[in-house]
């Protein structure tokens, strides 16, 4: 039956945020109580226009997120045995492999297929659906699509995190051994996570575009057909969407976790930009507004392909005129019209 709504009007720090500031640490327990308690008749009013960049309250709301990272990673690296990359990763053994790629899967499953479960087939789907940016649901068949490409993703990222492993162990890969001997730096580095990985989404997503450049080859326009049209086979994303990628793009994504590995910095840091880079995906792509993080900067992208290459944490896309706040702009970024 329709319900009658009551429109409540929310004051949000960025375009992409329908939650306060402080609301990823607690992601996604605390989304889910606020969307029960939320009365049918009510309806989250959101700001429709992209902005293309974040406000002082936005800012924070990144905080958050990069310390939500950092907790998943600090108990990832400290719960259980010792972390391998402090020493007993010096060859490549069965038991110690097998544990950080069973972690990576169980933590991807349970966050993309909880999330979606919730948004998409739980009994509040229906109280859920008007807050769902493209109105129509994807299929089962991307479902599974996506949900296979993104646990081969997670997969890589494993990969990537069992050879920085082994290069700390073996001392071929320097880093600081103890935290406290630099906290001040530790810690605004980790609460800058997602603002640091920013001009490396852009680079490697922008790369994997058209140039459209009269003085190159237009070697992106390669990279789209053969890399990066996977990710856009997911026209309608969800939170299964966010790392279904092809396994070389899943390389270069979570790459960004060796600016501080390279930089010598604590192994918890370069975990914390793996941990990042797969949530701050996942959330992103959920194809809602609300209750989640909503992300209506990159869903533009998605429809539309050629504009928002990057996000609004360093407005890049804006400092490179590749911005758009609708559709009817893109024309303007490359014929002017």
């Amino acid at each position: 039956s329709q319900r009658q709504q009551t429109r409540v009007t929310t004051n949000l720090g960025m375009s992409a945020s329908s939650q306060p500031y402080y609301a990823p640490i607690f992601f996604p327990v605390a989304n889910i109580i606020e969307a029960y308690k939320q009365p049918w008749k009510e309806f989250v009013v959101l700001p429709k226009k992209v902005i293309g960049n974040l406000n002082f309250l936005g800012y924070l709301t990144l905080v958050a997120t990069s310390f939500r990272a950092a907790i998943f990673a600090y108990m990832a690296m400290y719960w259980g045995n010792e972390y391998p990359g402090f020493g007993s990763a010096k060859t490549f053994e069965f038991g110690w492999m097998m544990t950080i790629v069973t972690r990576n899967l169980i933590f991807t499953w349970v966050m993309c297929g909880v999330w979606d479960w919730f948004l998409y087939f739980s009994p509040m789907k229906e109280k859920m659906h008007k807050y769902k940016i493209t109105p129509k649901y994807p299929s089962n068949t991307q479902f599974l699509h996506d949900a296979k490409y993104t646990t081969l993703a997670s997969l890589i990222a494993a990969g990537i995190e069992v050879c920085l492993c082994n290069l700390w162990s073996r001392g071929l890969l320097s880093y600081q051994q103890n935290w406290w001997n630099s906290p001040y730096l530790n810690f605004a580095v980790i609460g800058m996570t997602s603002i640091f990985r920013s001009p490396h989404f852009y680079l490697i997503h922008r790369l994997m575009h058209p140039w459209r450049s009269p003085f190159l080859p237009d070697i992106g326009k390669f990279l789209y057909k053969q890399v990066h049209s996977l990710h856009h086979k997911s026209h309608n994303p969800t939170s299964w969407s966010g790392t279904s990628m092809h396994p070389v793009e899943s390389f270069l994504y979570y790459s960004a976790c060796f600016m501080p590995a390279l930089a010598g910095l604590h192994p918890l840091i370069t975990l914390t930009f793996i941990v990042d880079a797969g949530l701050s995906a996942w959330t992103s792509h959920d194809g809602f507004t609300w209750p989640g993080s909503g992300n209506p900067f990159h869903m533009l992208h998605h429809s539309s392909f050629d504009c928002n290459y990057g996000n609004e944490q360093i407005p890049l896309d804006k400092l490179f005129g590749t911005f758009a706040s609708k559709k009817e702009d893109i024309g303007k970024i490359w014929h002017g019209d």
